[in-house]
């Protein structure tokens, strides 16, 4: 009997369930989804270090997991306690009748199974639908052929099912807990309660309002103007930009009132003066709820749209990166403690023919050597032209840091590999350049004046207006020449100092970067045995083509789908707690809208009104998080530049087709509900 109730009042009040369900069905999906990579590695051709990535990213993944789970059960617990104040009177009718609470409970309990099922079930097919979209992306961020069929991850399917039965039976205790709580009078007198419409003094509105632009301002200042070095003082930023939030919205509802009454006509023409003090009611009673709101929505395309920028960002920079299919790489240089490095071992180019390697493993090879210059790169006919403080900054804190000089044929040589036109230098001129792409900036102050310098104790000037960052060799390090300058080959004398040795190898059609790295390091271990008591081998970092490609295609996948699951959930978060605010409202607001309809109020305006009421709530707090997220992104991209440079409209493309179909599925949502519950 009591199962059969609970399921007609889950049929009954379908729509009153219906943020609920939502809410329920877009959690189990995210989670499915994205705890399921492991499943499918399966149906894509991935090798060794990319299933590595891929087990790794599971693994990241369940373990932010756990902090979604979480975050969405209180979501759930928000959504179920709405509900249950929505109902307070329909169960307070059900002790009036005699009902004991024990059996009441037994309903919510029912019903709060039915709902969960539906949802649960709802929700894992959905999951499966875009797990299997997901599987397609997958594939093709890491570029790998998709031998596809139908994927599903028992592991997902266990641990979704285990965790969102846990948020019911949480769910469930929570019911009993707050229905014992309540007494019969709090229940039959749910709907009697109906908040003041309060209305702040104009004078304190605006000056709260001008108080929060300049925090607002001030944070946005310190967030752009500094760039990179904004991070030292980000915990500032952050709780000024806050506080300016809190503020902003705290202040706004008097400050809109204010402008909008200032024009009589839009204020008097048809509900606008009742929409506007509903309006200004709400942002009174709920603006530190709407201030996190904002907040969530900014981490939300914060999340998102670096972590789709990101991933089209680390792709860009593959190409120069790997110029070659492998490159070992010797360092001649100073270590910071000014001990000389692989000081007293043999040059690279001295030690390669006694390897002894097959010829037939190798197609061709080359040797890249770079000096180390005088010129330093805070040299002050450079500094003196640089504006970017970001820029300054770096050079000054590695000032000591020598200009590395590059002989012209052989910058000129992977220029061609890669499809670059070749460089064209007089013998006093100079091609400068930076593979730290936070110095671009700086690096194009000092391209637009041309400055002179001394170089190899000559008088040369810098030649180029502009500039491409390419990788001497195959590299997987982020880090490159701060400062690099090529320069004609006449111009190097004999006693330069060695900075690096480059030896480039381009392997033969049936030679693997793999097994060329095992035969490698055959071939030197043999000739450690050789030579036991002779420093033979310097000390050498390698990359190969396949290694970078890898580690670049891995941190993209993983860096793009935490900014999606992470701003996905706090987007839905958001939304949620926006929908029910405004839900919450139309309960309290019945007799208002009652009054309307009695004094003749036509339907169709009154539609009108709640809907443009919802979509003011709904777009205030957006509004300024986009605002903040603007400043955000481009504070977070001093940072992201450091794997290159990447096209943020894509990404932002993206970011608002996500917005558009969760933040704009609870708001239709919220309409309907909002006019349901008004008829109810």
């Amino acid at each position: 009997m009591y199962f059969k109730l609970a399921l007609r009042n889950v049929k009954k009040s379908f729509k009153d369930f219906l943020v609920y369900f939502l809410t329920l069905t877009f959690s189990v999906c995210l989670f499915y989804t994205f705890n399921s990579f492991q499943s499918q590695q399966a149906v894509m051709k991935l090798n060794d270090s990319q299933l590595m990535i891929v087990d790794q990213l599971t693994l990241l993944m369940r373990l932010v997991s756990i902090f979604v789970a979480v975050v969405l059960a209180f979501l759930i617990l928000y959504a179920n306690n709405f509900l249950i104040r929505r109902r307070k009177k329909e169960l307070g009718l059900y002790t009036m009748l005699g009902m004991p609470r024990g059996k009441i409970s037994r309903v919510l309990v029912y019903e709060t199974l039915t709902i969960g099922i539906i949802s649960l079930i709802s929700g894992m097919i959905l999951g499966l639908i875009v797990s299997q979209v997901l599987t397609a992306v997958t594939a093709n961020l890491f570029a790998v052929p998709l031998d596809y069929h139908f994927v599903f991850s028992p592991s997902a399917t266990i641990m979704t099912v285990f965790s969102f039965s846990m948020i019911f039976f949480i769910t469930m205790i929570f019911n009993t807990m707050v229905l014992n709580r309540y007494k019969l009078i709090d229940l039959l007198n749910a709907d009697r309660r109906n908040d003041d419409l309060k209305i702040k003094k104009v004078w304190m509105s605006l000056l709260l309002f001008a108080i929060s632009i300049g925090c607002l301002s001030w944070a946005y200042y310190q967030a752009l103007d500094n760039g990179i070095m904004a991070f030292n003082s980000l915990g500032t930023i952050i709780l000024v930009g806050s506080i300016g939030t809190v503020l902003f919205f705290l202040s706004l509802a008097g400050f809109l009132l204010t402008v909008v009454k200032s024009s009589k006509g839009i204020y008097f023409k048809n509900l606008n003066c009742f929409i506007l003090r509903q309006i200004n009611s709400n942002i009174n009673t709920n603006f530190i709820s709407m201030s996190i709101v904002c907040i969530m929505l900014l981490l939300s395309i914060g999340a998102l749209s670096t972590g789709l920028s990101l991933n089209n960002t680390m792709n860009k920079s593959i190409k120069n990166n790997t110029p070659y299919d492998y490159t070992i790489i010797a360092e001649y240089g100073y270590y910071p403690n000014g001990t000389k490095k692989n000081d007293g071992d043999l040059l690279l180019p001295d030690v390669i023919p006694r390897l002894q390697i097959d010829p037939s493993y190798i197609k061709s090879q080359s040797i890249l050597t770079t000096y180390t210059s005088e010129l330093k790169v805070s040299d002050k006919n450079l500094m003196a032209h640089i504006s970017d403080k970001t820029g300054r900054q770096l050079i000054e804190d590695n000032g000591k840091e020598s200009v590395i000089a590059i002989p012209l044929s052989s910058y000129n040589t992977v220029r061609k590999r890669l499809g670059y036109e070749p460089v064209k230098l007089k013998n006093n001129e100079i091609y400068l350049y930076t593979s730290v792409e936070t110095l671009s900036p700086a690096v194009n102050d000092i391209l637009d004046a041309k400055p002179e310098v001394t170089v190899f104790h000559n008088k040369v000037r810098v030649a180029n207006d502009s500039y491409e960052t390419i990788s001497l060799g195959t590299n997987n390090s982020m880090n490159g020449y701060m400062l690099a300058m090529v320069v004609p080959d006449a111009a190097i004398p004999s006693n330069a100092e060695i900075n690096e040795i480059y030896w480039n190898i381009d392997l033969s059609s049936k030679t693997s970067c793999e097994k060329f790295d095992k035969y490698f390091d055959q071939q030197r271990d043999k000739l450690y045995e050789e030579s036991p008591n002779e420093d033979v081998f310097p000390s050498f970092m390698r990359a190969t083509k396949q290694d970078v490609y890898d580690m670049n295609k891995g941190m993209a996948v993983t860096f793009t789908y935490i900014g999606i699951y992470l701003g996905t959930v706090f987007m839905i978060a958001s939304a949620v707690i926006l929908a029910l605010q405004q839900l919450s409202q139309a309960n309290d607001n019945k007799k208002r809208y009652l009054i309307l309809n009695k004094i003749g109020t036509e339907q169709r305006m009154i539609n009108r009104s709640i809907l443009l009421q919802i979509a003011i709530y709904f777009m205030m707090p957006l509004a300024l998080a986009v605002v903040h997220s603007v400043v955000g992104i481009k504070m977070v991209n001093t940072l992201v530049t450091m794997f290159g440079r990447g096209d943020i409209m894509m990404s932002s493309f993206f970011t608002a087709a996500i917005i558009l179909v969760i933040y704009g599925s609870y708001f239709l949502v919220t309409y309907a509900g909002y006019k349901n519950i008004l008829k109810s």
